[in-house]
């Protein structure tokens, strides 16, 4: 099983998570969409990833805040998570306190101080995942730093970075056959 764990203010029906469930038709996969606030995010995908472990393996697939989730979320069930143009700077959400609005559901809600530290207690040292992850990053990307994420987990995880790009992540149809042979050596 494969789960899609997207960014802030996205949602599972985003253009990844419909190209992920394109490409691994031959598996199960989930895209929910999480709530905005990190700790019912966090117990949400807690559900879906137990109930996905009493099929079979499960594997973690995080874009941008999702990626922030993936490590936090990896650690706990010892899964392998795949990253995306991840979120690694969780204070950076800080400068996003206040009014939002989700592009893809239209839900608005206000971005708050407590959900900056319900991030801060999600922090896991990529040292401490017991599976390597994979990185993907495109080197474009204009909300996040990729140098920044490829620092984090410099030698920790098999990184990727390709040039130009965008946050949207430009190279997800190059990266499949990565994420394929990326599950199917975790799977063994």
């Amino acid at each position: 099983m494969l789960i899609f764990i997207h960014g802030f203010n996205s949602a599972g029906n985003s253009d990844k998570g419909s190209r992920l469930r394109s490409a691994f038709e031959s598996m199960t996969v989930l895209t929910p969409t999480c709530g905005f606030a990190p700790i019912d995010a966090v117990a949400m995908l807690s559900e879906k990833i137990a109930e996905g472990l009493k099929q079979g393996p499960v594997t973690l697939v995080g874009s941008s805040l999702g990626g922030f989730y993936a490590p936090c979320l990896a650690y706990r069930y010892k899964l392998p998570c795949v990253l995306i143009n991840p979120l690694v700077d969780q204070t950076l959400l800080r400068y996003e306190i206040g009014p939002q609005r989700n592009c893809y559901t239209g839900e608005t809600y206000e971005w708050t101080a407590e959900h900056c530290t319900q991030l801060d207690s999600m922090v896991v040292d990529p040292a401490a995942l017991s599976i390597r992850p994979l990185l993907l990053l495109d080197e474009g990307d204009e909300l996040l730093d990729s140098h920044m994420a490829a620092a984090h987990f410099a030698g920790l995880a098999e990184t990727h970075m390709f040039p130009g790009g965008s946050h949207r992540f430009e190279h997800l149809d190059q990266s499949l056959p990565l994420i394929r042979s990326y599950i199917d050596r975790c799977e063994v």
